[in-house]
């Protein structure tokens, strides 16, 4: 990978009249009063033909336009004229350094983007935020690049400065590409505030969640220049993500990607590490909390004894802006690649050299969809070569072919996504040209669908969810819902919450009840149900016919089922239909009219009739023949009556008569 990138940059010497008729020259602007290097070039489109496109070449193109001038006149600029820049966590406010330091960084930005990027601030922590938008029309997803800005008490030069400077190069170099994608620029405060937490980072997490800002990655420049071969990974550019996140495509890819490019164009000085607990104070960590994809971009070795201290100067003698530089670079091919296969197309990835016999030449692709790869290996002169298509996670060698005739073609059937290198070793007698070819279809977001589907049918090819309704696209095309539209029905309801209860995402009215579903979960009925409280009713009839509770089957709670109380004619609303303060169940076990306040027509209302033990069921209680209505005691028979009055009558007037005996026997005494 060396050697191609060696001649790619061999080229553009030799071509550098012609950059500078095209006006891709260094420039100087003075801004605030600092003479910057910039380096800036024409806008600059993705390279591909009609069917496919060119990695190597676009990976050359991005590289190249990143500028070492720039990356080091930004972090000396930063930590010699606006060295600590304070955030107050207190106050919640910036040193004038630091206040410094954001005019600064905007007026840079504006220059080296030919005023198209501009940085406004968010949140109360003043986040720098420049956004560069997509060219969809619709949501759009967003990948971040992030650096910091404030360097607490310190120069600050490693420990933000260089981080600064990254993303107003990734800007500088970006901004000449169009994408479908948003790319938010971002340079936080308040990271040095605390030693324990980054408030700053919670508060910008928080604002893209009240925003519903989807981001599909992060991209965190941290310290890139600390320097020493006789320190582990001293020499090494370390990416770190959180693999637990979901799809490889939100952990890995992006990694991948950058370590691909970086072998590809340079020494390949840029490694995965894991062990995250060390950079729990940087966003990327922040971002890994919230269940979002991101990857923390820093030097190997993390924790040096120069960063965050006095010794922390822009000409620190541990410091190597090549390795900062490089870094930047590789994170740019990536996001150049991932932003040109917005178009769908295949990816092709190219090399070519010559070989020498027992010589060898090695090159990688990155896939993101399993199935069938196609490398074609093409050679002129009267050689043999051995081509082995190999795992790069596993270093196993999936497929091999040797060939003599000018040609190898291995097409391979790639049953894990992951990052893979070709091999190619010159086994014959003489050296000959080599040309090696990987074309690759894309799935970038990680659903199982390939991009060039995904854009046929209108999906968002950086989206797992294109309408962010919770239901992947793939799965909506199974189950035959629109994955662009979070209410594929137009019933009022989610698909989401469609699919969760069982209902049909591409009929209105899933139970066929004439009440539309979203409808139905509004007021809490079943919509996969026409009878939810199972009473008999139809809930359209309950709804909107008869008013009663469609979710109890006795909407008045007198005891008795609304189907039961509508078939005989009674008010499913009232516990008592008639008023007659009997419930509707009373009368009806009793054998009354729930109908009729006076069940036997005699006069008397049932509830009177019942609170003096009287029949509420006939006119005349106690049979006596006289109508309840004006019998003198409605309750007893007046034969009853009679018998004790004349038994009473009789003994009167015998204890009257034996009175009488007892004085006339006296008297003739």
């Amino acid at each position: 990978m060396k050697g191609i990138g060696e001649l790619t940059r061999s080229i553009f010497g030799m071509t550098i009249i012609v950059v500078i008729l095209f006006g891709m020259i260094p420039i100087q602007k003075t801004v605030d009063g600092e003479v910057v290097q910039l380096v800036l070039d024409r806008p600059t489109h993705f390279l591909s033909d009609d069917s496919q496109m060119n990695v190597t070449e676009l990976w050359d193109k991005a590289w190249n336009a990143v500028s070492k001038n720039n990356v080091v006149s930004y972090t000396k600029i930063l930590s010699t004229n606006y060295a600590n820049r304070t955030w107050s966590l207190e106050f919640m406010n910036a040193s004038s350094a630091l206040l410094g330091a954001w005019t600064w960084a905007n007026t840079t930005l504006k220059h080296s983007t030919n005023e198209e990027i501009v940085f406004h601030p968010v949140t109360a922590f003043q986040h720098l935020l420049a956004i560069k938008r997509g060219v969809v029309v619709g949501p759009r997803p967003v990948l971040v690049i992030s650096g910091t800005i404030d360097s607490g008490y310190s120069p600050g030069a490693n420990d933000a400065a260089v981080s600064t400077a990254a993303v107003l190069e990734m800007a500088r170099v970006l901004n000449n590409y169009t994408f479908t994608f948003d790319i938010y620029f971002l340079l936080l405060n308040g990271r040095h505030s605390d030693p324990e937490i980054n408030y700053g980072a919670r508060a910008f997490i928080e604002w893209l969640d009240e925003n519903n800002i989807n981001t599909f990655m992060t991209l965190d420049f941290d310290r890139l220049l600390y320097h020493r071969s006789d320190v582990v990974y001293g020499t090494m550019v370390s990416l770190r993500t959180n693999t637990e996140l979901g799809s490889y495509q939100r952990t890995e890819w992006f990694v991948d990607l950058i370590k691909r490019a970086s072998l590809t164009e340079s020494s390949g000085n840029i490694q995965q590490l894991h062990g995250l607990e060390v950079i729990r104070r940087t966003y990327a960590y922040e971002m890994w909390r919230a269940g979002r994809p991101a990857v923390h971009i820093s030097q190997g070795f993390y924790v040096d004894s120069h960063s965050n201290s006095e010794d922390d100067t822009w000409d620190n003698s541990d410091w190597n802006f090549d390795k900062a530089t490089s870094a930047i670079a590789a994170t740019a091919c990536a996001v150049v690649y991932v932003g040109a296969l917005g178009d769908g197309s295949p990816a092709s990835f190219y090399a070519s050299r010559t070989l020498q016999p027992t010589n060898s030449s090695s090159f990688g692709f990155i896939l993101t969809l399993t199935g069938y790869v196609n490398t074609s290996i093409t050679w002129n002169g009267n050689t043999t070569l051995q081509a082995q298509m190999y795992d790069m996670d596993t270093s196993e060698i999936v497929y091999q072919r040797t060939e003599d005739d000018g040609l190898i073609t291995m097409k391979y059937l790639a049953k894990k996504v992951g990052s893979y290198g070709v091999v190619v070793t010159n086994v014959g007698s003489n050296t000959t040209w080599v040309k090696m070819n990987t074309t690759i279809i894309n799935d970038c977001d990680g659903d199982t669908l390939t991009d060039h589907f995904e854009l046929t049918h209108g999906t968002n090819i950086y989206l797992v969810d294109s309408d962010l309704d919770g239901l992947s696209d793939d799965l909506e095309f199974k189950i035959g819902s629109d994955p662009n539209n979070g209410d594929s029905d137009n019933d009022g309801a989610l698909d989401l919450d469609e699919y969760t209860w069982g209902a049909s995402l591409t009929s209105n009215d899933t139970d066929s009840d004439g009440i539309l579903d979203g409808y139905e979960a509004s007021i809490g009925t079943d919509p996969t149900d026409p009878d939810t409280d199972s009473d008999g009713i139809n809930d359209y009839d309950e709804v909107f016919v008869y008013n009663t509770n469609p979710l109890s089957s006795d909407t008045d709670l007198d005891g008795l089922e609304d189907a039961f109380e509508i078939e005989s004619g009674l008010n499913p609303l009232s516990p008592d239909t008639d008023n007659d303060s009997l419930s509707d169940l009373f009368e009806v076990l009793n054998q009354l009219n729930p109908l009729s306040s006076d069940t036997d027509g005699d006069g008397w209302s049932d509830a009177y009739e019942v609170e003096f033990c009287m029949s509420p069921t006939s006119p005349d209680t106690d049979n006596d023949g006289i109508p309840d209505g004006i019998d003198w005691d409605p309750q007893e028979h007046w034969v009853s009556m009679v018998a004790p009055i004349v038994l009473i009558t009789i003994i009167m007037l015998m204890v009257i008569f034996s009175a009488m005996k007892y004085d006339l026997y006296r008297k003739t005494k």
